[in-house]
């Protein structure tokens, strides 16, 4: 006993859908982002209906990969490096603000006024770079230690008990 089943429909018929509602749009969106790459009608239409059909958003294009093009159908090397140079384009999924540094002040060493300073002197105040800075260390009875800065001029003159 033999099932009866209809004959598949023809290749033409399949391909004449009428397409999803807002994928015309989705279509468009992609064909004229591969156009603004330079690609020739022809390749932009292919690729664009490649993304729609694979359900790739024009907002996605930051999660774009050499692998994931590959994968949808996308062979050529190079068509894979125009495409991906969209990334350079899109702007940020998420916008970072930024607020300019106006009038920052760094504190300067006393001696050389075009570094930075590190330290200040434990005697006299001064700030000191690494260069001037002088670094003694005393230990109280308990076995704790202190770290003390000095600059060039106090460090000579400093003793510790």
């Amino acid at each position: 006993m033999s099932a009866s089943y209809p004959p598949p429909p023809a290749y033409e018929d399949v391909n004449k859908k009428s397409p999803n509602k807002g994928s015309k749009s989705k279509r468009q969106a992609w064909y004229s982002k591969l156009m603004t790459l330079e690609f020739n009608q022809d390749e932009a239409t292919e690729y664009a209906k490649l993304f729609v059909t694979n359900e790739v958003e024009i907002n996605m294009i930051p999660e774009l990969n050499d692998d994931l093009l590959k994968s949808i159908g996308i062979e050529k090397a190079g068509h894979r490096i125009r495409i991906l140079r969209l990334q350079k384009k899109s702007p940020p999924s998420t916008p970072v603000a930024t607020r300019p540094v106006l009038n920052v002040k760094i504190p300067r060493c006393s001696w050389h006024p075009n570094v930075a300073a590190n330290e200040k002197c434990h005697t006299c105040n001064r700030l000191v770079c690494l260069s001037c800075r002088r670094v003694r260390s005393s230990y109280n009875g308990h076995g704790h230690g202190h770290v003390h800065y000095y600059c060039e001029n106090c460090y000579d003159e400093c003793t510790i008990l």
